[in-house]
């Protein structure tokens, strides 16, 4: 039996992937580099926004035409879609011939076993999976780097968002756990151990006497991989506590907090239980006690009601804060959740002109920042092989997270995958950078 899987969404869906993978193996499944070669395919798919449900449907169709032309036996939905919406899968795509869900994610080797001729079954547990160190992983790359899912789950309740539906409730892991896991991936060559979740800094909440997320990044600074990078950090719950014991941890100087808004009144719609000043206060307090931080965020426009004032407040903060990264993103509308049935939805075209603008001023900024860095000489993670012809390797700074925010383009044809180098910054063209060896 060979099977392929095809990853579609965020990191943390990587990492389900990646687990599937580890059981496939260790249970004596062969793992195929391409669909074709596959006689089991699997989808993980995404089910955040419209877009992900989409690109989640029409990847499932492609791959249902390998099996109309013969080659694959058997078509496996796994993910968020299939948690949200199994049920309506198998009846809507018949191509499909089993589900599975986030709830139950180590029965993948069972299904894979037996999904030919299984339409009617679907698992629909709540989603309740929680993996723990001991778990098989097969990564997915041969890059430097791994995610490392310390908590699965939300309960901050926001407004626009579907992910407790499918992902359910909060559920943080052991901080050994966590730790064993990291010191795992560094016996493997992981250079840098990216810590995600849904909702980063809600960490050891729901464990009592397990330290926060703070006491995390402590203990992992004691371990062999040589940064880490925490990323999903939710304003709301910073505190000065935090704040002190992030200065003391060998963290990289990277902030990756979401604010989504920065107007009072569609923040309380939002029920992101943060203000605008308080958000102030806080990007102050981590620039103040790591210098040189690189700050990312990203923020929503058109969320219902938002008004030309509202849309002015949010512009002025990401203008008066300046972010050294921003992703904007338009609001979707999500069935279950509060915003939904919210009235004054904003139009589409508004939506995306207002996103339009506020990428415009983000890229102003960022390119005053980026300029800065010409002639310096910066320490680069090799990530591999570049995608551009023109360079041998690409590597990324600390201030670069891998996938969102560009990368150095390295001429040194004699680095390696997994190294450190020390790098002079000799082009600078938007985000991406050209790094030459530094004399």
């Amino acid at each position: 039996m060979k099977v392929h899987l095809t990853t579609l969404g965020c990191p943390k869906n990587q990492v389900d992937s990646e687990l599937m993978l580890g059981m496939l193996a260790r249970a004596g499944v062969e793992v195929a580099a391409a669909p074709a070669e596959a006689d089991c395919l699997v989808v993980n798919t995404c089910a955040f926004i419209d877009r992900a449900r989409e690109e989640s449907v029409g990847t499932i169709l492609e791959l249902a035409r390998l099996k109309e032309e013969g080659g694959t036996r058997s078509l496996i939905v796994t993910g968020c879609l299939s948690q949200r919406y199994g049920r309506e899968l198998l009846a809507e795509l018949p191509e499909v011939d089993a589900i599975l869900g986030t709830g139950e994610l180590g029965r993948i080797v069972e299904l894979v076993a037996q999904a030919r001729g299984r339409k009617d079954w679907v698992q629909s547990a709540p989603p309740g999976y929680l993996y723990d160190a001991a778990t098989p992983r097969l990564l997915a790359s041969p890059a430097p780097y791994a995610y490392v899912k310390i908590a699965e789950g939300c309960d901050m309740g926001c407004a626009f968002c579907a992910i407790p539906q499918f992902r359910g409730d909060h559920r943080s892991r052991p901080l050994p756990d966590i730790v064993a896991e990291v010191e795992r991936l560094a016996a493997r060559g992981i250079q840098e151990a990216i810590l995600v979740s849904q909702d980063t800094l809600a960490y050891g909440r729901d464990l009592p006497g397990n330290g926060d997320v703070g006491d995390l990044l402590l203990a992992l600074s004691d371990t062999p991989v040589p940064w880490i990078r925490p990323m999903y950090l939710h304003p709301a719950h910073v505190n000065d506590r935090l704040v002190a014991k992030w200065r003391r941890a060998r963290v990289l100087p990277y902030l990756d907090m979401p604010i989504q808004h920065a107007d009072d009144e569609i923040l309380r719609r939002m029920r992101r239980g943060v203000t605008a000043r308080r958000m102030r206060e806080i990007f102050e307090a981590f620039r103040a006690a790591i210098p040189g931080v690189t700050v990312r965020t990203t923020v929503l426009v058109g969320f219902p009601a938002e008004s030309e004032a509202h849309f002015q407040n949010l512009l002025d903060f990401v203008e008066d804060v300046g972010f050294d990264r921003l992703g904007v993103f338009t609001y979707s509308l999500e069935e279950g959740t509060a915003a939904a049935t919210m009235v004054d939805q904003v139009p589409a075209e508004v939506m995306a002109e207002r996103a339009r603008i506020v990428q415009d001023a983000q890229d102003r900024i960022a390119w005053e920042r980026q300029k800065n860095l010409y002639g310096t000489v910066q320490t680069v993670l090799v990530d591999g092989p570049s995608e551009d012809p023109a360079f041998p390797w690409e590597g990324r700074m600390a201030g670069q997270a891998p996938e969102i925010d560009g990368v150095v383009y390295l001429r040194d044809r004699s680095l390696t995958p997994g190294c450190f180098a020390r790098v002079r910054i000799v082009e600078v063209e938007g985000y991406e950078l050209v790094g030459e060896p530094a004399d």
